[in-house]
Formats: C-alpha cells, structure tokens, sequence
C-alpha cells in the first residue's frame, strides 16, 4: 500500500491564509497521511521514501512556519480567524 501524495492549499487553507498558514495545514494534512500509511504497512519502502522527501524537504519549512504562527499576538489570531470565518461563510452562501 502506498500513501497517495497531495498538492497544492487544501480546502481549509485556501487562497485567504496566508503562507505560513498554508505551509502548516499541508505539512500537518501530510505528517498524518504519511503516519497513518506507515501504520498501515510499517514496511511499505514507497511510504518510508515519501516520508524521506517530507522529512529532508518540507518539515523544517513547516516548522519554522509554525513558529511565526505562535508568535502573533492573539489580537491578530482573532483577526486571522475572524477574516478565514468570514470568507467561508460567504463562499457557503453563494
């Protein structure tokens, strides 16, 4: 069994999150699929190179991205979330 590989902004991070939200939400979607995969076969040699590549080429970008998260203020969190709520809410009704 292999894990299906996933590109681009997901739903959730969608054209209004910006770059470092994007970068955790896919890196987080990616970090679950590849786990989920290795516990479903431990031995798979196609998951253990995809976790390779995540690993040597998309981890730190998301770590350090996750960092800038926890740095803003909770004034701009409210903001973020207020803005990503508002957008979803207007794409639901139209």
């Amino acid at each position: 069994m292999t894990a299906a590989h996933t590109s681009g902004p997901t739903r959730a991070a969608g054209p209004l999150a910006d770059e470092d939200e994007t970068r955790v939400a896919t890196a987080r979607i990616t970090a679950t699929r590849l786990g989920t995969a290795l516990v479903r076969d431990p031995l798979d040699r196609t998951v253990h190179e995809e976790m390779r590549h995540f690993l040597d080429h998309d981890s730190e970008p998301a770590l350090m991205s996750w960092e800038t998260l926890k740095s803003r203020t909770p004034e701009h969190l409210k903001s973020r979330i207020a803005a990503l709520l508002t957008a979803q809410a207007q794409r639901s009704a139209s």
